[in-house]
């Protein structure tokens, strides 16, 4: 879904508000406007809402994201988040930034069905889709469609049976053009996806699949928005435009199949309230049966007997590439302390997975959790450093190095890592503010940091509009 005005009332309509993207009088719609409401977004999508920070559900979808991401054949630097939210529902932000709702990963049937969507959302930043928009925004004249349209989402915040009167009052050819333009962007996004669907190893028939099965899960639901209004509007036209794009594709190579989405829905199932998991319906491997099991018994006080845990380090044998059982070792170890020497073998596995994977975030932070539970802080200290410049995302890494420094009372240490966790989400303001606190009491090394740290990003931290 793109984020354009109008897209925007759709998911409005849904009870959703939409993110405070800061500056409302950006005109010139260039690539420094595109950067800063990316930076705007992604501090909105931080702070504003529920995101997934399980490092296991990120780590999983951002592989598929920047796997797909890799076939564009741009320079930009894509960046993917998960909501914490049951709707199926999925968008591409400015800047790159592509948001997948919980309530998708647990919808689709396939991890080619999951890549699919994912695919279909980068395209809608390849096409610059949301610069494209804007354009027409500005041309058309939208200032009274942007009234009338904040206007419905004012009035629906406090009743929600006055958007229609509201919305048929100042529907404009304004608001028509631009929702002509919005389904257009959708078709486009389905052909270029699939495209890129297709180059990253996965089914391209997986796009029109996936529709299909929406399309007849809703076709009864008389309450459905109108078709004009929608972001993702599914038709028979749509689903047969979407196969007819993949038969006419030559086939590339196809990944081999594996159960990383089934054990992250797995681990979504357990982590809901009240979700029972223990479905009979449910085909499950060994693998997911293991992998199951011990996923509840970590929510438990008690500790799971080691013969329940040989079976993980058994599918991690038999699946050397799959990092889901090691973490959910390590957590388990975390929270259950078991003998020396069973810890010491986790640990080894850990580290030989990590020397493999230098930039999996989810076994950097459940070794990084199992040695702060050792009281191993400043070994725990010593691996994140030596990680960080392999990872994409910083947030989450720097965030635990300031709760580190925290609990050991180096509160300018604190103020420094949590500034850079705050850069790393776009909040300038909060960076400025924390970093000028750490220099209160920095010694000579940090200021030096720090001055390195500003130089480098120097053009964005000198900026006027994010001076206090």
């Amino acid at each position: 879904m793109m984020l354009l005005v109008v897209l925007t009332l759709a998911s409005t309509i849904r009870a959703a508000e939409p993110p405070d993207l800061g500056s409302s009088d950006l005109i010139a719609y260039n690539i420094n406007v595109e950067q800063e409401l990316g930076r705007a977004f992604n501090t909105a999508l931080h702070t504003q809402y529920d995101l997934n920070y399980d490092p296991d559900v990120v780590t999983y979808i951002r592989k598929i994201g920047h796997e797909i991401a890799s076939q564009t054949g741009t320079p930009r630097a894509f960046r993917f988040y998960v909501i914490d939210n049951p709707s199926i529902n999925a968008f591409a932000g400015p800047n790159g930034i592509v948001g997948i709702h919980t309530g998708l990963i647990l919808a689709v049937q396939s991890e080619d069905e999951l890549a699919a969507v994912i695919a279909h959302e980068i395209a809608h930043v390849t096409q610059n889709h949301l610069s494209r928009g804007h354009e027409i925004n500005q041309k058309q004249g939208s200032l009274s469609t942007i009234a009338t349209l904040l206007a419905a989402i004012l009035i629906g915040m406090h009743d929600s049976t006055a958007i229609y009167p509201t919305l048929i009052a100042g529907m404009s050819l304004n608001i028509e053009r631009q929702l002509k333009n919005s389904r257009l962007y959708e078709s486009e996004a389905d052909h270029i996806g699939i495209k890129f669907l297709n180059q990253s190893g996965y089914n391209p028939h997986a796009m029109s699949r996936f529709f299909e099965r929406l399309a007849k899960k809703n076709q009864y639901n008389t309450f459905q928005i109108p078709e004009i209004l929608r972001s993702h509007p599914v038709t028979e036209r749509r689903i047969e435009e979407a196969e007819n794009r993949a038969q006419n594709l030559t086939a590339q190579y196809v990944k081999k199949s594996n159960n990383h989405l089934s054990l992250i829905q797995l681990k979504l199932k357990n982590d809901l309230k009240n979700q029972i998991i223990n479905d009979t319906t449910l085909s499950l491997t060994p693998g997911e049966s293991c992998y199951q099991q011990n996923l509840q018994t970590l929510s438990k006080n008690s500790p799971p007997p080691l013969s329940q845990l040989r079976c993980l380090q058994e599918m991690e044998k038999q699946h050397p590439h799959q990092f889901l059982y090691t973490t959910l070792l390590l957590n388990t170890v975390t929270k259950h302390p078991l003998t020396p020497a069973f810890t010491a073998q986790i640990i080894s596995q850990a580290e030989y997975l990590l020397a493999l994977n230098p930039n999996n975030t989810a076994l950097l932070l459940s070794y990084t959790k199992l040695l702060l539970s050792l009281n191993k802080k400043q070994q725990a200290i010593t691996l994140l450093m030596q990680h960080t410049d392999q990872q994409r995302y910083t947030y989450q890494i720097y965030k635990t190095l300031s709760e580190i420094y925290a609990s050991q009372q180096k509160q300018t240490e604190a103020y420094y890592f949590l500034a850079l966790a705050q850069f790393d989400i776009g909040n300038i303001k909060r960076t400025l503010y924390l970093l000028k606190q750490a220099k209160i009491t920095a010694n000579a090394t940090l200021k030096q940091h720090i001055a390195l740290f500003e130089h480098k990003n120097k053009n964005l931290l000198k900026n006027k509009k994010y001076k206090e």
